[in-house]
C-alpha cells in the first residue's frame, strides 16, 4: 500500500468520514488560499455566527455589498494579527472575538458555556486537507515552496500540519518524517537568509515566510504504528540563521539538534499491537475538537518574568507582581506534560461517571483477578482486603511521579485551569481548586505561572492568612493557592467567622506530595493537610468522607514514599496476585535524563575528604569513628556534632568553597554559574556565611576576581529563637527578595539548612556543596536543585563534604531506588495488626488500669480535671521511679551472680512504655488515611492520657529535646494532629551491654584513648539525666585534651614543621596522649 493510499483511504476515513472518527469536513486542496485560509469556510462561519455584524460591514461604502472584498480584507487582519502572536493558538484564545471597523466578529466558540453547553461549540468548522501546496513568493519570484500530507483548519484559520509515511515502502516517522519537516523548514530559514540580507528588523518578511511552521499548535509525522511531534521550531531560528549566514551549519548537520526536540507522542495503549489502534489513540490526543479546544484555550501561553512590588491600598500594604519586561516566551507542553494532563481529566471523568457506585472500584477490582482465573477465595480474601483501604473510598486521589526538573508546576497549572472549568451534566464540577505547597518558593512559582497563563484575576487568588482564606472561600474566585504551613487551627478560624464549606466539591492539587505526607512525622504538613481537607468533609470525620460528592487529591512528586503510594496511589494486582501500589502516571528521572528535559546529577559526585585540608587528632578521631559505627542514635549524633560543628573543619571547607566558586563555578555556564551549600544546622550554616563572606571579600578585593565582588552570598532558613533573625544576616532583606536578587544576579552562592532543598528552581545553579549527610527522599530531591538544563549548561556538580563521604553511597542507592517507576509492596494490614498489639499491651499498664477512666471522666471538669492531673503526676512519678530503681536492683543482681546470665534488656519498664508509646503515636499517623482504623485506635482522650505520662517522663529525664520526639495536640472532631513535638518510635539500640560475653565491647581489644568515654557511658546508671552529665564530661575533658596538646611547645612545633615525618608526630603524641588519658579516665 502506498503513502497516497494509506493517506486517502484510511486516514482522511478516519478524520472525516467514519462515524466513530473525529468529525472533520473534508476540503479540497485548490481551496485552500496562498495565505493559508480557507475563505469558503470562514466565510460561512463569519456569515452564520456573525450575521448582523456582516451586514453592517458590507453597507459600508469601501466594500459596496462586495463580500469577497470584505471577505479578503478580514483575512489580511487576521494574517497580521497571527503573524504578529508566538502562534495561532496564542492568537484564537486572544481573539475569539475580533474587532473589524467597529464591528464584532466571532472567530471561534468554546464548549462548556453555561446557558448553551456545547451548542455553540458544535458550530466550528474543523476541515482537514490532503496535499495543500504552500509556496511563498518575494519580488516576483518563487522562493520556497513545500507539501504536507494533511492540513488541519478550524472555521477556515490554519492550525498546523502532519507528514505521512507508511511502513509498507520501508519509511518510518522517526526517520523519513522527522526528516522531511526539519529538512522543510530549515530550507525555508536558509532561503530566507538569503533575501533578508540585514534588511528585515522588523522580522515582517520572517514571520510570513515561516508561518506554516513557526504558527502553528504542532508538527506532526506519525507512520500508524508511531507518532512524533514537534512544537515551536520557532525555538531554532536565530541559531540556524547565524549558523547559515555565517556558513558554520548546513541543513544536515543542524538536523539532529532539532531532532532531540522532535519527541515520540505517549500513548495509553502503548502494548497494543493492531498500528490502528496506536495511531487513533495519538490522533484523537492531538487532533480531536476538544483537544484542539485544550490547545487553544490551556496547553499554550506567554512566559513573562516578574517583579513584587509594594503599593499603598486603602491605608494597608499590598504586595503584587508586574512585568519585568514585556518580552515574554512561548510555553506549551512537552509531550509527557500533556499526556499527563490527558490522563487527569479522563479519570476525573471516570470518577463523576461512577461515583454514585460506591462498589465500583471494588467490583472492577473482583472483574480483574476473575480475568486472571484466580481462585475464588483467593478473590474474595483481596476483595475484602481492598475494601479496608481508604485509598480512593471517601476521596479520589491520584498520584504522578515525575521527575524533579520536569515542569511539575505548568502540569499543576494546566490542571487546575481544566477543573476549573470543567462541567458535569450542566454544573460546575467542582466549586474550589487549591493548589497545595508547603515552600515559598514554590508557592511564587505557582503564582507567576497562573498570571502567565492569563488566568481571570477575578478566579485566582493567592491566601497568604486564614482571614484572605476563608474570604477566598466564601467568593467567586475559584482557583486558590494555598500556603499549607500557615493554616492551623484553620477549623476553628472558619467557625468563628460563622462559615460552612461542608457542600464544597473541592480539587486539591498538592506539589512535592512526599512533603506534604511524608513518612517522616517530624513534618507538620502532615496533620495540617488533613485538616484542611476536614473543611469540606460533609461528615466531619477523620478524614474526606464524602458520600454526596466526593472531593478529590492529586499529588505530584518525584519521589514518592511507601505511605504515599499507598494513600494517592493506584491498588494493583500483578500476575501472581502479590498487592502492589504504584503511581497513576509517571516519568521518571531516569526517562527525562535520556530525553535530555534534566541533567543527570550523579554523573559527577566528587568527594572531597575533609582530612586533605584538616584532621582532628588520631584519639578523637578514633571515638568519633566508634560512635558512628555503634548505631546508637545518641552517640552518632553527638559524633555528628562534634565533627560538622568544629570550627577549624569549617574554615577549611570554607576556603575550598570559595576558591572553587572564583577558579570553577562562577566561570560556568558561559560566566553565569552558581552554586548552593547545603548544612545541617543553622548555627552552621550562620558560621560559613560569615566565613565565606570574609574570604570571598579578601579574594575579590583586587586582581583576577574582582569582576565577582558583587556575586551575593546569601543564607536562607527558618526563623528560630535560639539565632540570629534571617533577615538581619542578609542585611534586613526578607526571604522572598533574598531568593529573587539571588536568581536574577549573575553569580552567586546561597547557603541552605532545611529550605529550598525542594521545588527551588534556578537553571544556572551548578554546583551543590553537601556539608550533611543526605539519603532516600531527601537525597534525590536536595541533588535535584542542580539538574536544571539550561543554554550553555553542559553538566552538573556535586561536592560531597560529609564524613566518610558517605553521600556518595546514600546519593547512588536513592537514585536507584527512585530513578525509574516507584512500585512498593507496603502492607497497611500487617502495620494494622501491630497497632492492635500495642494497643493491648496499653490497656495492660498499671497507670492506665488506676487513672484512664477517671481522667476521662474529668476531661469536661476543668476543677476537677486540675486536681486529678496533679494527683495522677504525683502517682505516675513514684511509678517511674520504683520501676526504674526495681530494675536497676535487678540488674545489679544478675551481674553479680553470673557472667552468664541471658541477655537482659537495657529498658526499665518506664522506659519501655515510653517507646510503646511512641511507636504507637507513629504507625498511628502512618497509616492515617491509608486504611480504616477502628475509632477506639484514634481516641484523642486514649492520645492524650499516654502524651501527658510521654510529658512527665521527659520532665523527668529530659532537660532538652529528645532526639527523633515531636509533639501532638488533638481536636475532638478532627483526631490526631501532629505537630513538632509528639513521641515517636526510637531506634533499636544494638546490643552492648558490658555483661554479655558476646558483646563487641568484651571482645579483648584494647579500646584505650577517648573511645573509652563510650564504654563508660555504656556502663552507667542508664538514667537521662546522668546520661547528660557524661555528655558534659565529655565535651570538658576534649577542651582539656586540646589545651594540653597545645601548651606542649615541642609537639606544636614538630606539627608546625615539614621536617618531621607522620610516624614521628603520631609517636610524639601517643607519648602525650597515654598519661593524659590514664589520668583523667581510668576508674
Amino acid at each position: 500500500m502506498t503513502e497516497l493510499e494509506l493517506q486517502s483511504e484510511y486516514v482522511m476515513d478516519f478524520f472525516c468520514r467514519r462515524a466513530d472518527g473525529l468529525g472533520f469536513r473534508e476540503i479540497k486542496n485548490n481551496a485552500v488560499s496562498p495565505d493559508l485560509f480557507i475563505p469558503a469556510n470562514l466565510y460561512e462561519f463569519l456569515k452564520e455566527n456573525s450575521r448582523k455584524a456582516w451586514n453592517n460591514l458590507l453597507k459600508k461604502s469601501e466594500y459596496n455589498g462586495d463580500e469577497q472584498k470584505l471577505l479578503r480584507a478580514i483575512m489580511d487582519m487576521i494574517r497580521e494579527k497571527i503573524e504578529a502572536s508566538a502562534n495561532v493558538a496564542i492568537f484564537l484564545n486572544k481573539n475569539r472575538t475580533i474587532t473589524f471597523e467597529g464591528e464584532i466578529l466571532q472567530l471561534i466558540y468554546v464548549s462548556g458555556s453555561e446557558l448553551r453547553g456545547d451548542e455553540d461549540f458544535n458550530k466550528n468548522i474543523f476541515a482537514a486537507v490532503e496535499e495543500m501546496s504552500y509556496s511563498f513568493h518575494h519580488d516576483a519570484k518563487k522562493i520556497f515552496a513545500f507539501r504536507p500530507d494533511l492540513s488541519f483548519f478550524v472555521n477556515g484559520i490554519f492550525l498546523g500540519y502532519a507528514e505521512l509515511k507508511s511502513n509498507f515502502t520501508n519509511q518510518t516517522a522517526k526517520t523519513n518524517g522527522r526528516n522531511k519537516i526539519i529538512t522543510d523548514y530549515l530550507e525555508a530559514v536558509w532561503e530566507y537568509t538569503k533575501i533578508a540580507n540585514g534588511n528585515d528588523v522588523a522580522q515582517t518578511l520572517c514571520r510570513r515566510m515561516l508561518r506554516p511552521f513557526e504558527k502553528s499548535i504542532h508538527l506532526v509525522t506519525t507512520d500508524i504504528t508511531d507518532t512524533y511531534i514537534l512544537r515551536d521550531p520557532g525555538q531554532f531560528f536565530d541559531e540556524a540563521k547565524r549558523g547559515f549566514q555565517d556558513n558554520t551549519i548546513s541543513i544536515s548537520s543542524f538536523r539532529p539538534v532539532v531532532e532531540k526536540v522532535f519527541k515520540p507522542l505517549p500513548i495509553k495503549q502503548v502494548e497494543a499491537t493492531d498500528p490502528r489502534v496506536r495511531f487513533e489513540e495519538a490522533m484523537r490526543s492531538l487532533y480531536s475538537k476538544k483537544m484542539i479546544e485544550k490547545e487553544i484555550l490551556y496547553y499554550n501561553f506567554m512566559a513573562y518574568t516578574y517583579k513584587t512590588v509594594t503599593s499603598v491600598v486603602n491605608g494597608h500594604k499590598v504586595q503584587k507582581k508586574e512585568y519585568k519586561d514585556k518580552t515574554g516566551r512561548l510555553i506549551c507542553p512537552r509531550p509527557k506534560q500533556k499526556f499527563g494532563c490527558d490522563r487527569i481529566m479522563e479519570r476525573v471523568q471516570e470518577f463523576l461517571d461512577h461515583e454514585n457506585e460506591p462498589l465500583y472500584f471494588i467490583n472492577r477490582l473482583r472483574a480483574e483477578l476473575q480475568a486472571l482465573n484466580a481462585p475464588q477465595d483467593l478473590i474474595d480474601r483481596v476483595v475484602a482486603e481492598r475494601d479496608s483501604y481508604c485509598n480512593n473510598k471517601y476521596v479520589y486521589s491520584l498520584l504522578l511521579q515525575y521527575a524533579a526538573g520536569f515542569g511539575k508546576s505548568n502540569i499543576i497549572g494546566w490542571t487546575a485551569l481544566q477543573l476549573k472549568d470543567l462541567r458535569y451534566k450542566g454544573e460546575w464540577v467542582y466549586n474550589k481548586i487549591l493548589l497545595v505547597v508547603d515552600r515559598l518558593q514554590l508557592r511564587d512559582q505557582l503564582d507567576s505561572m497562573i498570571l502567565n497563563m492569563n488566568i481571570d484575576k477575578a478566579m485566582f487568588v493567592e491566601a497568604t492568612d486564614q482571614d484572605t482564606f476563608v474570604k477566598a472561600l466564601s467568593d467567586k474566585r475559584r482557583i486558590i493557592v494555598v500556603n499549607i504551613q500557615k493554616f492551623w487551627e484553620l477549623k476553628k478560624a472558619i467557625e468563628k467567622a460563622g462559615k460552612d464549606f461542608k457542600n464544597m466539591r473541592v480539587a486539591f492539587l498538592i506539589d512535592e506530595v512526599h512533603r506534604s505526607n511524608t513518612d517522616d512525622v517530624h513534618q507538620e504538613m502532615y496533620s495540617a493537610f488533613d485538616e484542611l481537607q476536614d473543611i469540606f468533609d460533609e461528615n466531619g470525620g477523620f478524614i474526606t468522607r464524602g458520600f454526596t460528592k466526593k472531593n478529590l487529591i492529586v499529588g505530584f512528586t518525584a519521589t514518592p514514599s511507601d505511605r504515599v503510594l499507598a494513600r494517592f496511589g493506584e491498588f494493583h494486582r500483578s500476575t501472581n496476585f502479590n498487592q502492589l501500589w504504584r503511581p497513576f502516571d509517571s516519568y521518571t528521572m531516569k526517562e527525562a535524563i535520556a530525553d535530555g528535559y534534566i541533567l543527570d546529577p550523579t554523573k559527577h559526585i566528587i568527594p572531597v575528604s575533609a582530612k586533605m585540608y584538616f584532621e582532628l587528632p588520631n584519639g578523637v578521631m578514633q571515638a568519633i569513628t566508634a560512635a558512628m559505627n555503634s548505631g546508637q542514635e545518641e552517640r552518632v549524633s553527638f559524633a555528628r556534632k562534634q565533627i560538622y560543628e568544629n570550627p577549624d573543619r569549617m574554615k577549611a571547607i570554607a576556603e575550598f568553597v570559595v576558591n572553587r566558586l572564583l577558579s570553577l563555578v562562577y566561570g560556568k555556564i558561559r560566566g553565569t554559574g552558581k552554586a548552593m551549600l547545603a548544612v545541617s544546622s543553622i548555627p552552621i550554616a550562620i558560621q560559613y556565611y560569615k566565613i565565606i563572606r570574609r574570604l570571598i571579600s579578601e579574594k575579590t578585593a583586587s586582581g583576577t576576581f574582582a569582576k565577582y565582588a558583587d556575586a551575593p552570598v546569601t543564607i536562607v532558613y527558618s526563623d528560630n529563637q535560639k539565632y540570629e533573625k534571617c533577615s538581619s544576616m542578609n542585611g534586613g532583606v526578607a526571604e522572598d527578595k533574598v531568593i529573587d536578587n539571588f536568581k536574577t544576579a549573575k553569580n552567586g552562592l546561597i547557603i541552605v539548612v532545611d529550605k529550598l532543598q525542594t521545588g527551588f528552581d534556578e537553571p544556572k545553579l551548578h554546583t551543590l556543596f553537601l556539608d550533611k549527610e543526605i539519603r532516600d527522599i531527601n537525597a534525590i530531591q536536595t541533588i535535584s536543585r542542580v539538574n536544571r538544563k539550561a543554554k550553555y549548561k553542559e553538566e552538573c556538580h556535586i561536592i560531597d563534604f560529609s564524613f566518610g563521604n558517605v553521600n556518595e553511597k546514600n546519593i547512588r542507592d536513592a537514585f536507584a531506588k527512585f530513578c525509574g517507576m516507584v512500585i512498593t509492596d507496603f502492607d497497611p494490614l500487617r502495620e494494622k495488626a501491630i497497632i492492635q498489639e500495642l494497643y493491648r499491651e496499653l490497656l495492660s499498664q498499671p497507670i492506665y488500669i488506676k487513672w484512664f477512666e477517671r481522667y476521662r471522666s474529668s476531661v469536661n471538669n476543668a476543677e476537677g480535671n486540675a486536681q486529678l492531673c496533679l494527683d495522677m503526676d504525683a502517682d505516675i512519678r513514684a511509678w517511674i521511679k520504683n520501676v526504674m530503681e526495681a530494675h536497676t536492683q535487678y540488674t545489679q543482681d544478675l551481674k553479680a551472680h553470673s557472667e552468664e546470665t541471658a541477655s537482659t534488656s537495657d529498658d526499665d519498664p518506664a522506659k519501655a512504655l515510653r517507646k510503646t508509646i511512641g511507636r504507637y503515636n507513629s504507625l498511628l499517623v502512618l497509616l492515617q488515611g491509608v486504611i480504616e482504623l477502628d475509632v477506639q485506635f484514634k481516641d484523642a482522650v486514649f492520645i492524650d492520657f499516654w502524651q501527658r505520662y510521654c510529658n512527665i517522663y521527659r520532665s523527668l529525664f529530659e532537660p532538652q529535646d529528645s532526639i527523633g520526639s515531636i509533639h501532638t495536640t488533638f481536636d475532638g472532631e478532627i483526631g490526631l494532629l501532629v505537630s513538632d513535638e509528639v513521641e515517636i518510635e526510637e531506634l533499636q539500640e544494638p546490643d552492648d551491654d558490658p555483661a554479655n560475653p558476646k558483646s563487641k565491647k568484651n571482645t579483648g581489644e584494647n579500646r584505650g584513648g577517648l573511645a573509652s568515654i563510650f564504654d563508660i557511658l555504656a556502663r552507667l546508671n542508664a538514667t537521662e539525666q546522668e546520661r547528660e552529665q557524661e555528655i558534659q564530661f565529655y565535651f570538658a575533658r576534649t577542651n582539656e585534651f586540646y589545651k594540653f596538646l597545645k601548651s606542649d611547645g615541642r609537639f606544636m612545633a614538630m606539627l608546625r614543621s615539614p621536617n618531621f615525618s607522620r610516624d614521628e608526630i603520631e609517636k610524639e603524641y601517643n607519648k602525650l596522649a597515654h598519661p593524659f588519658f590514664g589520668h583523667n579516665f581510668c576508674d
